[in-house]
């Protein structure tokens, strides 16, 4: 009878650790995979290992050449710029947005959705390569970015959704199943605390050694995959993205079953000299190893041997790694062997025998049910929080110099198009790393935003401009970013016939809303909050307003920040920021195209009380201090720093944004035009000396 509980027993640990190790593989598919967000992270690191960059610039040129012959004599300029397009941290925006719809489409079977075509990007390789060789590019016949657009379109089985459904159901049931089967199998062999935390112990250390092995497989099989062409170029990289998330599973998990059999009891663990010893004779002597043992090591030291022929590097992280894991395991041994000890101490002292043991079990198990919890919902939601203002309580938006200072005597970190984040959802070419929120953590108290009418799309989540609207947007987007990259861009979005239902909202969009659009108004409630919990900070907006002042009033007033506004008196001096943080006005509103007359006296037109530098700049030489728009005696100065080429708008920050360039326009312009430089407007805010530069014209430097 007790031999047939043992067999009864292991019976069911076998089966509990393979639904552990499927559970966990689920799982991460579900976590890293099937979540939206997650996924086109993925897709964007993907398409940029050097790799896969490589053969889809091939393939974009290969194309591009096969369209225009003519330019086969600058076939590595037309193969430099489509690579390093497909690779820049530019396409970020276009690729994470494209694949949010991908991902939709795999996964909930709605054929109306857009499929992801790489090769969209080739319309942003064109648009370089018009900046990098504009007499090359002008060769390219007019349609070249709908021939590009038949690159890499492809249907996907209709099965996926399918097994979409049931890796999500195998996410949390399989783990579930493990814990009642390994539960089953500890009791069914003795009914003790102490067995169950030894059996989820040793199956956790199961699951380490498995999951081990699967990276070690998998690093072999990439090495032999040839990356000269797409699918092996993205096998490749799609491993490279999560083995490394595999090697933390595997500690993880050999963490766990190392707790669980010292808890338990079980000195499988070497922990003594002999033990050790015998480990190593294991190794090194197979005299002293069984057929199994010295088979096991044998094909060990194969796979090791040939990785190291093929992929030393990865053979050193990889050793890097476990070696890593022994010192967790070599240290963690003497944490549990002391907790051990003293847990037993207590037990005497305090007559806690029948105590210790559950209570280890229930840790173990504990700790499978929130691994459960972490894989099976990957969308955990955010816990909000209200920000503690730490900053001085007699400093005015950061500094206590700046408080007796007038408004218009004072400097501001400002951005340009602050709506269009990079990291946001679903905005093309975003020119800020972030969106107003993340600017005004950081420091930005100044936002040139765009605001449009638009609705919900009869394809949500994308918004598109209201009919009356649209032809004025698509004509100002064009011009921005050239037809042949809207076109593209609006076939990604699945766009071009988008058919507005929604009700009619305030957006926030660079011109096109198809091409990424924030709503106004809860945006404007968190700005809201941020300022009731920041009472010392003067935020400034400056909007290109298509949107109506009368509309403009009734947003703020539904976002509870109409008494916040401010209203200079006309050829009156301004107050200091100090008064106007003590008075709560301390929010200023400026409009590009319409003022708020007598009605509305807050929204400033920005052509009385705005004067600016010119903001169409391809090259640094092209920077000059000369009046653009706004009259000449208006009490503020806007200096617009960025260039205008979208296709390499990071590149240009790191330089364009650096104090040798940034600080030296500002002191020319401070000087030529007679005044404090104001609003100093740039892109990707975060690259570069912004903040630097600010203060120092502040006199804070």
């Amino acid at each position: 009878m007790g031999s047939m509980r043992e067999v009864g027993s292991g019976i069911l640990f076998v089966l509990g650790t393979a639904c552990l190790v499927l559970g966990l593989f689920a799982g991460l598919l579900n976590r890293e995979v099937i979540d939206s967000e997650r996924f086109a992270g993925h897709v964007d690191s993907v398409r940029q290992d050097p790799d896969v960059a490589r053969v889809l610039g091939l393939e974009v040129s290969n194309r591009l050449l096969d369209a225009a012959p003519d330019l086969v004599a600058l076939r590595p300029l037309v193969e430099s710029v489509s690579s390093t397009v497909i690779s820049s941290p530019a396409a970020g925006a276009v690729v994470r947005s494209a694949a949010v719809p991908l991902h939709r489409a795999i996964t909930t079977g709605d054929t109306a959705l857009p499929i992801l075509r790489i090769a969209d990007i080739g319309a942003v390789a064109i648009a370089a390569l018009k900046t990098v060789a504009p007499d090359a590019a002008a060769k390219l016949p007019d349609d070249m970015d709908v021939t590009l657009s038949q690159i890499g379109a492809s249907d996907f089985d209709t099965k996926i959704v399918s097994v979409v459904h049931w890796v999500r159901i195998a996410a949390w049931a399989l783990p579930i199943l493990a814990v009642l089967l390994l539960a089953g199998a500890a009791l069914l062999r003795e009914r003790t605390w102490a067995q169950v935390s030894r059996t989820f112990g040793r199956s956790f250390l199961w699951l380490g050694g498995i999951v081990v092995g699967v990276i070690l497989g998998a690093t072999l099989a990439s090495v032999l995959i040839p990356t000269d062409d797409i699918k092996g170029a993205l096998t490749v990289a799609a491993w490279h993205e999560i083995d490394g998330r595999l090697w933390i599973v595997a500690a993880l998990a050999l963490v766990v079953g190392l707790l669980g059999h010292a808890m338990g009891g079980i000195r499988s663990v070497p922990t003594t000299r002999d033990q050790w010893l015998d480990l190593w004779h294991w190794l090194v002597r197979p005299r002293r190893a069984t057929r199994t043992a010295l088979a096991a090591r044998g094909a060990l030291i194969v796979v090791v041997g040939i990785l190291t022929v093929l992929r030393p590097l990865a053979v050193l992280a990889v050793l890097g790694s476990a070696a890593g894991l022994a010192l967790v395991g070599w240290g963690g041994r003497d944490l549990i062997a002391a907790a051990i000890s003293w847990l037993r101490s207590a037990e005497k002292k305090l007559h806690l025998e029948k105590v210790t043991a559950p209570l280890a079990a229930l840790v173990v198990v504990a700790l499978v049910i929130s691994s459960v919890a972490y894989l099976a919902w990957p969308k955990a939601r955010d816990m909000a929080t209200v920000a503690q203002n730490g900053s001085d309580p007699k400093a005015c938006n950061g500094y206590r110099e700046l408080c007796d200072r007038r408004y218009n005597d004072v400097a501001y970190p400002a951005t340009h198009n602050s709506m269009s984040a990079s990291d946001g959802d679903g905005w093309f070419i975003g020119e800020q790393p972030t969106g107003v929120m993340g600017q005004l953590r950081d420091g930005v108290r100044v936002f040139l935003i765009d605001s449009w009418y638009g609705q919900m799309s009869s394809r949500p989540p994308t918004v598109a401009n209201t009919e009356s609207s649209r032809a004025e947007a698509l004509a100002a987007a064009e011009k921005t970013y050239g037809a042949d990259v809207v076109r593209s861009a609006l076939r990604v979005r699945d766009s071009l016939d988008l058919e507005p239902v929604g009700a009619v909202k305030p957006y926030l969009c660079h011109e096109l809303c198809e091409l990424g659009s924030t709503e106004w108004l809860p945006l404007m409630v968190r700005v809201k909050e941020w300022m009731r919990d920041h009472p010392r900070e003067v935020v400034t907006f400056m909007v290109q307003d298509q949107v109506t002042p009368e509309d403009v009033e009734s947003l703020l007033t539904s976002a509870g920040m109409y008494d916040m506004l401010y209203t200079p008196t006309p050829g009156g001096p301004w107050p200091t920021l100090g008064e106007m943080i003590d008075s709560g006005r301390r929010l200023v509103w400026i409009h590009e195209n319409t003022g708020g007359g007598t009605a509305r006296p807050w929204v400033l037109p920005s052509d009385t009380w705005v004067q600016e530098t010119p903001y169409e700049f391809t090259k640094i030489a092209d920077f000059t201090c000369r009046p653009n728009r706004g009259a000449v005696d208006a009490p503020l100065l806007l200096i617009n720093h960025w260039l205008s080429n979208f296709a390499t708008r990071i590149r240009d920050a790191r330089t364009v944004n650096s104090s040798a360039v940034l600080g030296t326009r500002l002191a020319a312009c401070r000087t030529e035009r007679g005044q404090m430089p104001n609003f100093v407007a740039v892109n990707n805010y975060a690259i570069g000396d912004l903040f630097t530069e600010v203060d120092k014209l502040n006199g804070l430097g």
